[in-house]
Parts: C-alpha cells; sequence; structure tokens
C-alpha cells in the first residue's frame, strides 16, 4: 500500500483537527434568519399571551349568574379579536371571539355550541367552570423567560417563536464560506455533446447543492483541469475558469 496515501478516517482526522469554529457573528432581521445558526440565548420581554383571552369562540359570562341550565342573559357586547371590550355587568353576557380579550367581570367562556341567542338574549345550555376556555396572561410564555437557546439552528417555528414575543431581529454566527473547484481533463459541462472520453461533471451539481442545503456561502470556481497544468505560482482560482458565483461577502 502506498504509504502516502490517506484512508479515509485519517483523512477527516486531519480535516477536523484543523477546522475552528465560526466565531464571526451579524444580526440579521428574524424574518430571514431561518436556517442560520442562533449565536446568542433569546429572552421573552413580555408575557405570551399578553393578556387573559379567550380559546373560544362563544359567551363570556361571570359564573355567579349562572345557577342552572338554559339561564337567560342578555348579551350587551360582542368583543372580537384585537378589540377591548367593557366590564361584564352581573346578569350579562359578551359575544366574544377567539383570542379576544376577557373583559372585565368575567370569569369563563362558554362555547357558542353550548348557547342558543334568541334576540338580545343568550340560553347558556351548559354551566361552565370558573375559568373555563380562558387562557391565562403569561401561561404560555413569562415575561423573562428563556425561548431560544445559543447554537440552535433556526427552524420556521423558531423564527415563528421570536416574533411572537416581539423579536424583530436575531444574532446568528456567519455563514460558512465554502470554495469548489473541480479537476480532471476529462470533465465537461452539461449541455453540450460529450466528446469521446469525457464525462459530464455530475459532482460540481452535487457539491453546490449540498452546500447551499448546509447554509454555506459558496464561491464556485468551475472546471480548473489537473494540478499540472497550472502556472508557476496559480492555483485553481487562477486556472481555466473564473468564478461562477462570488459571495456579496466574499
Amino acid at each position: 500500500m502506498n504509504k502516502g496515501l490517506l484512508n479515509v478516517d485519517e483523512a477527516l482526522e486531519r480535516l477536523l483537527a484543523g477546522a475552528r469554529p465560526v466565531a464571526e457573528t451579524e444580526t440579521v432581521p428574524t424574518l430571514s434568519a431561518t436556517g442560520r445558526v442562533l449565536a446568542a440565548a433569546q429572552r421573552s420581554t413580555m408575557n405570551v399571551p399578553p393578556m387573559d383571552n379567550s380559546a373560544m369562540d362563544g359567551y363570556a359570562v361571570r359564573t355567579a349568574d349562572l345557577r342552572r341550565p338554559d339561564t337567560r342573559l342578555k348579551v350587551a357586547q360582542k368583543i372580537q379579536a384585537g378589540s377591548i371590550g367593557k366590564p361584564l355587568a352581573p346578569g350579562t353576557a359578551a359575544r366574544i371571539f377567539t383570542g379576544a380579550p376577557i373583559p372585565a367581570g368575567a370569569d369563563a367562556i362558554v362555547m357558542q355550541e353550548f348557547c342558543t341567542q334568541e334576540g338580545e338574549e343568550v340560553v347558556v345550555k351548559k354551566i361552565p367552570a370558573p375559568g373555563e376556555w380562558v387562557r391565562l396572561t403569561g401561561s404560555d410564555i413569562r415575561a423573562g423567560g428563556d425561548v431560544l437557546p445559543a447554537g440552535i439552528r433556526l427552524r420556521p417555528q423558531d423564527t415563528g417563536l421570536a416574533a411572537s414575543v416581539g423579536i424583530a431581529s436575531l444574532p446568528v454566527f456567519r455563514l460558512l464560506r465554502v470554495g469548489l473547484f473541480f479537476t480532471g481533463d476529462e470533465l465537461v459541462m452539461p449541455g453540450g455533446p460529450l466528446p469521446p472520453g469525457r464525462i459530464y461533471n455530475s459532482s460540481r451539481f452535487t457539491l453546490n447543492g449540498l452546500a447551499r442545503i448546509f447554509g454555506c456561502e459558496t464561491r464556485d470556481y468551475g472546471i480548473v483541469g489537473l494540478p499540472h497544468r497550472w502556472l508557476p505560482g496559480r492555483g485553481p482560482a487562477q486556472a481555466s475558469e473564473a468564478p461562477r458565483e462570488t459571495s456579496d461577502n466574499e
């Protein structure tokens, strides 16, 4: 066996020994941060939900008003998501929709499936327990709580979580930079006739695709021929082809 050759494990060991973690960071909009590696842990500056709100479409009620099924209450107001209702007076109900704030005085939601509205009144067929279908302030996330740990590759649900607590931008590590070049006098690019003794350069497409999947900035130097054809003092970047792609950050 040629002692000058390395097996795969030896080659990988040498490559990893020379690798250094990326230390440079940048701040990017949360909307474009998916796929990037988070450089610093993120905490919430707010409660989620930020107010007590309804988990169902239905009616906000005071449970003290409901002594038995089929109780009639006057529908005094309608509260939609994004609007604020008035305090709920005794003996009344508020038509309410999912996500709408619970009006002061109400302590439960009755699902609309268990109610019948008749004119200006609603007939409540099922007596709710206090707190039923009420999402309490901070029940999902508390202000000051950890939301995203450092070092994760951000997924769509992670950037959505960041946005839900008002984080408009995120610190991330810069992308890895990868240069690709391809050697071999037998290589030609697809799109033209294949000369005798030549093959199409499929590796160029495979490696470019892999680099993109792994979130790398790539510079493609194309087919550069065999090393013995390089001019003295000139490497692959100055060989037979100019770069096919250049990153804005290069």
